[in-house]
């Protein structure tokens, strides 16, 4: 899948590993739009990535829709290691 296919779609936990290995050493922000009975997310949506964390924190500040209400996740996608989100 090409990157930009990830923006602006629903991205499900089964997804993510592939997601992961689309953008190496990037770090990604995600926000969670559900989760499972056990409390694991399960469907996510990509907000932005960049190869630097500062970046997302400046994204966060600057998203007019942030809200305290949702859910984020900041993963880096380190190449070395799996997936285990």
């Amino acid at each position: 899948m090409s990157r930009d296919s990830w923006q602006n779609r629903i991205i499900t936990a089964a997804e993510v590993a592939e997601l992961y290995n689309s953008y190496p050493e990037h770090w990604l922000l995600l926000e969670v739009l559900e989760t499972a009975p056990s409390g694991r997310a399960s469907k996510f949506k990509l907000l932005a990535h960049d190869k630097s964390k500062d970046a997302l924190y400046d994204y966060l500040m600057e998203d007019e829709s942030w809200d305290w209400n949702k859910k984020y996740i900041m993963v880096y996608a380190d190449p070395n290691y799996q997936c285990e989100i």
